[in-house]
């Protein structure tokens, strides 16, 4: 089944031309991942290491001596070059098609939120100021970043998300039928014999994938979800609705949800640990214990780039941190989770690291989590 990217009234129409130039995009981006980016290391041994030894009269230690040897190696520069260009790519490709059919996506919006059979709902907080720390960062160079509102009817920040990560998807080799929720809801089945949640949040929906995931896998289950993004909410909600299932999203922070103790059978994030910071991630994991019921389960689930086999291997892997607008992608890499799981008041006995193979894709796609159980 494609999941990546399902039809719905929110998509931009895109012509024959347009969808080439995604394409072209996408079969850059896997050259460039799957065919050049596995050499950078050893580029690292052939050219960045003599390089700085030459220089400074010993190999380098740290990572951020590691990082400047890497730039010290000519394939490692043009490589990086290209993959900032094909990035900044992905959002050309998809933008084009977007404005041009804006009105008729707005309309579409309006309708679709207005329209007296919809099943979710969208709470905005008019006076909610979203938090700076993902707000002014234009995240994996998306123009405007994650929290851009041009109000009312606005859903711009949505469709560049949502559109621009299909293309990031399948030039990662990422498959269509590849799904965050889908790889959680296997986890509950084969980790937590067969735990079904009737009340569901998820934390950082973007623009609502994995929440509309949810409700379709079971349309009697409570869909809730979070996001700082006015815009990227609405377009959420109206996606959702769309695809004919009712999630209920809420304009928040993380680190501070206005629901009441205990309220949720299952809390999931998916990809948030690495675009927010140390604090806000610790109080985002302390929030969903506060949320999860008695017996409920909570799993943070995110790209599979830590516990690298070198400090090499490592700061290849932080690329993003430099040049994709990924301030805190090494943040997340290098992170204890398990012990901010145990300070957000799991026992060390509830709390599992998983490493856990993708739905679809290039074979070796991988998906990291952390879950626990909280005692009945």
């Amino acid at each position: 089944m494609k999941v990546r990217d399902l039809q719905h009234a929110l998509l931009p129409e895109t012509s024959t031309e347009q969808r080439s130039r995604q394409e072209a995009v996408v079969g850059l981006r896997r050259l460039l991942n799957a065919h050049v980016r596995p050499r950078n290391v050893e580029a690292f041994a052939a050219e960045a290491k003599p390089a700085f030894v030459e220089k400074h009269g010993r190999a380098p230690q740290s990572p951020d001596e590691v990082q400047r040897a890497f730039l010290m190696s000519p394939s490692y520069r043009r490589w990086s070059a290209a993959n900032r260009a094909a990035q900044e790519m992905i959002w050309v490709s998809v933008g084009e098609p977007i404005y041009r059919d804006l009105d008729r996506m707005r309309d579409a919006t309006r309708t679709l939120m207005n329209a007296p059979d919809r099943k979710g709902s969208l709470n905005l907080d008019p006076a909610y100021d979203p938090s700076t720390e993902v707000a002014a960062v234009d995240i994996h160079l998306q123009p405007g970043g994650y929290a851009m509102d041009k109000g009312d009817d606005d859903v711009i920040a949505g469709a560049l998300y949502e559109c621009g990560g299909n293309v990031f998807s399948f030039g990662q080799g990422i498959g269509r039928g590849d799904s965050k929720a889908g790889v959680v809801l296997k986890l509950l089945d084969e980790h937590f014999d067969g735990f079904r949640p009737k009340r569901i949040l998820d934390i950082g929906c973007s623009a609502g994938a994995a929440s509309a995931a949810y409700a379709a896998h079971d349309p009697d289950a409570e869909v809730h979800a979070v996001d700082i993004g006015a815009a990227m909410l609405r377009y959420a909600h109206a996606r959702a609705e769309s695809l004919g299932v009712g999630v209920h999203f809420h304009q928040m922070d993380a680190a501070e949800m206005g629901f009441a103790d205990a309220s949720f059978d299952l809390v999931v994030s998916h990809n948030v640990m690495h675009e927010i910071g140390e604090g806000k991630r610790r109080a985002m994991m302390r929030e969903a214990r506060r949320l999860v019921r008695p017996g409920g389960i909570v799993i943070h689930q995110d790209v599979a780039i830590r516990n690298q086999p070198s400090i090499v291997h490592q700061v290849e892997r932080d690329w993003d941190t430099h040049f994709n607008g990924e301030v805190h992608w090494n943040t997340y890499a290098t992170a204890d989770l398990r012990a901010d799981m145990l300070a957000a008041g799991f026992a060390a006995e509830e709390i599992v690291e998983h490493d856990l193979a993708a739905l679809q894709g290039f074979a070796g796609n991988r998906w990291y989590a952390i879950s626990a159980r909280k005692p009945a």
